[in-house]
């Protein structure tokens, strides 16, 4: 049986493979803090909303597959495999991800 950590990843992921960006947002926090690749700390919903459309104005079809997930006890973290074609350049992207959360 899944737990509450683990439904709340597997419908961020959906959302977001959806590129459905309220869905995305309604899996966060009222005060969310996304720490993205390169480091740099987006914190509010503003700030995270922006993050999430311009990332999904890159690649029309990028998704991420859900390749592992563990969550319990207010934390969790994920294994991915993302993957799309950039609009810009036709250039495809393939990037393993290890997503990291911790929920309120």
């Amino acid at each position: 049986m899944a737990t509450r950590e683990e439904d709340l990843i597997r419908r961020y992921f959906e959302a977001f493979n959806s590129h459905d960006l309220e869905g995305v947002i309604a899996c966060f926090h009222s005060e969310p803090v996304v720490v993205d690749s390169e480091g740099r700390r987006h914190e509010g919903v503003d700030a995270v909303r922006r993050l999430y459309r311009f990332q999904f104005s890159l690649a029309a079809d990028g998704r991420c597959d859900l390749r592992s997930l563990v969550g319990h006890d207010g934390h969790g973290m994920a294994e991915s495999l993302f993957h799309g074609t950039l609009d810009r350049d036709g250039a495809v992207v393939k990037a393993l991800g290890a997503e990291v959360f911790e929920f309120a």
